[in-house]
């Protein structure tokens, strides 16, 4: 979750959102505090109904999805990785530059 923080820092100065999705069943009651406590300002969606990680078919977690400004999934992946890794950022600023 902290590259993911700090992900959010970085791109947002460019226009590119990150966003979390959290499938925590007790939703805003865990998830608030959870993020309050850790001072996690990324927008976080809870998903309690599982409806978004349905969707996107999400299996496990974490998974990331980049999407492009066209709505489309460009690249996605399961297991955890450092976001905020110059190449994954590199590769965000590319693909929102073509567009």
């Amino acid at each position: 979750m902290p590259s993911v923080q700090r992900a959010h820092d970085i791109l947002r100065k460019s226009g590119i959102p990150v966003i979390t999705v959290s499938l925590d069943g007790t939703g805003e009651q865990a998830v608030k505090p959870f993020m309050a406590k850790n001072g996690y300002t990324v927008p976080t969606y809870i998903d309690q109904k599982m409806d978004v990680a349905r969707a996107f078919g999400v299996r496990a977690v974490p998974f990331t999805i980049v999407v492009d400004r066209q709505g489309m999934i460009v690249a996605r992946g399961f297991g955890p990785f450092d976001v905020d890794a110059a190449e994954f950022r590199q590769y965000v600023q590319r693909l929102a530059a073509k567009q």
